[in-house]
């Protein structure tokens, strides 16, 4: 069905979702939480894949919910100089025309390298890069704009070697160069044979991730050159590729003349992985309704109770939908750097994603946040009443794996409230509405009303245990 044939239907349910059942005893009406959900994740939205237009379409839904609230537009200006709730933001995407290669140069000798043979591009955020080698070994402290060469043996899983890589980064290496993992290896030639390339986002000022996986024969050849060497990275490009994506923003201005200027950041991301044809079976949408369009409807619930006339935060509250988190958490990543108030303003950032149903490793009605061991925030909220608890899956390490993250790195307090089981349809077409326990969808986010309004009226600043910033 074409996005234009669409248009009635999703009216039809925009009016249907927002509708209130006579005599609900509870803040958060099931029916409303069903409506939004028959909406989002319905095959007519396509998977709301990262940056189509299905996106976007539910970027002016979330808009035109917040409107209704009577939340204010907080987006970019539209032709006429208007305040909107959309930001449009656009990506570019530039690809190697042929495999790139790493040069190690120094007066002794010069190694080239190629992808897919002795070496694999993990992650480049670049076409180009010339850079000093330093070999990091342990109690080395990384120094600034260099090529870090590391060996921490092959035990590390990709995910975790990436996640050590990226901290190396953040610390000030502009790349890294790793020994290779049995799972990179054993995934070698489809490693080799997908596209390579590297997404620049317009106004976005932000560090550049570059991850380079070496053979365990080639770093151990790298390993004799010296701490200097010229490491060069590059190869011919094709033709850059234009698109863009969205995020839609709407806030409430507090209404304490002290505390209005500080800021409580609601946040979940609003794309999905769309419509993948060679999917195996007959159903190729990836409907992603517990991904994450349950996080999405926990943040229009909260808003639509804190917009309330009568009980108007003091503190200043963004509700924020972020656009292309599937594709690299692109809507964080802008948003992040194009803060539309001082950074020292933001307190804390709470992110929603996948609440559609019970974890069964908590307690009934228990939801988990991510990296709970690493600021006051979740034990605070819940001595105020939320029912969050640790969270149960740490070796998935989903504290850096959603957008609260790209926050976090900045300094900010921000966790990701879930209640994912690691069920199986993760990332499958079977995330679909008839998946969602809607009880526990609603109660859930029921239960974080209270802590939630404390925390936009209250003076509380929650602060990063010893240590446990990222």
């Amino acid at each position: 069905m074409k996005i234009k044939q669409t248009i009635s239907f999703l009216l039809l349910l925009i009016f249907f979702s927002t509708s209130v059942t006579v005599g609900q005893t509870t803040e958060v009406d099931e029916n409303s939480v069903r409506g939004h959900m028959e909406f989002l994740a319905s095959d007519e939205m396509q998977g709301r894949g990262s940056g189509t237009e299905y996106e976007r379409l539910a970027g002016v839904y979330f808009g035109a919910m917040m409107r209704r609230y009577g939340i204010l537009p907080a987006g970019h200006a539209d032709s006429k100089g208007r305040a909107t709730y959309l930001q449009t933001i656009d990506i570019t995407r530039s690809f190697f025309s042929a495999a790139p290669t790493l040069t190690f140069s120094n007066q002794a000798e010069t190694k080239t390298m190629t992808h897919g043979k002795e070496i694999a591009v993990i992650r480049i955020s670049e076409g180009s890069f010339s850079l000093p080698l330093q070999k990091i070994r342990a109690g080395t402290q990384v120094e600034k704009g260099v090529a870090a060469l590391v060996r921490w043996g092959s035990g590390d899983d990709p995910r975790t070697a990436n996640q050590r890589a990226q901290a190396l980064i953040a610390a000030g290496a502009s790349a890294v160069l790793v020994e290779e993992t049995p799972q990179w290896r054993a995934q070698w030639n489809a490693i080799a044979s997908r596209r390579i390339g590297f997404t620049e986002v317009k106004d976005l000022i932000g560090e550049k991730i570059n991850i380079i996986a070496l053979s365990t024969e080639q770093i151990a050849v790298i390993e004799s050159m010296a701490d200097g060497t010229i490491v060069t990275f590059g190869g011919e490009l094709a033709q850059a590729e234009r698109s863009q994506t969205w995020n839609a923003v709407g806030k409430i201005e507090g209404s304490d003349s002290t505390l209005s200027s500080e800021v409580i950041l609601l946040s979940a991301h609003m794309d999905h992985v769309g419509v993948r044809p060679n999917t195996p079976g007959e159903d190729k949408i990836f409907n992603g309704a517990d991904d994450d369009a349950s996080g999405c409807i926990a943040v229009l619930e909260l808003a639509k109770i804190l917009a309330r006339p009568e009980s108007r935060p003091k503190r200043t509250v963004y509700f924020v939908f972020f656009g292309s988190e599937e594709a690299g958490g692109f809507g964080s990543r802008y948003f992040v750097g194009t803060i539309p108030f001082p950074k020292e303003r933001l307190v804390a950032n709470l992110q929603f994603e996948m609440l559609g149903r019970p974890d069964p490793k908590v307690n009934s009605g228990e939801l988990w946040l991510t990296g709970y061991e690493r600021s006051d925030l979740g034990i605070t909220l819940a001595s105020k009443g939320a029912r969050l608890v640790a969270d149960p899956h740490p070796e998935q390490n989903f504290f850096q794996r959603s957008d609260n993250y790209n926050l976090a790195r900045l300094g900010i307090v921000a966790h990701t409230v879930s209640s994912f089981g690691l069920h199986k349809d993760y990332h499958q077409p079977t995330d679909e509405i008839d998946t969602i326990d809607f009880g526990h969808m609603t109660g859930a986010i029921e239960s974080l009303i209270d802590a939630v309004r404390w925390l936009v009226n209250s003076d509380f600043k929650p602060s990063w245990y010893e240590g446990k910033r990222p």
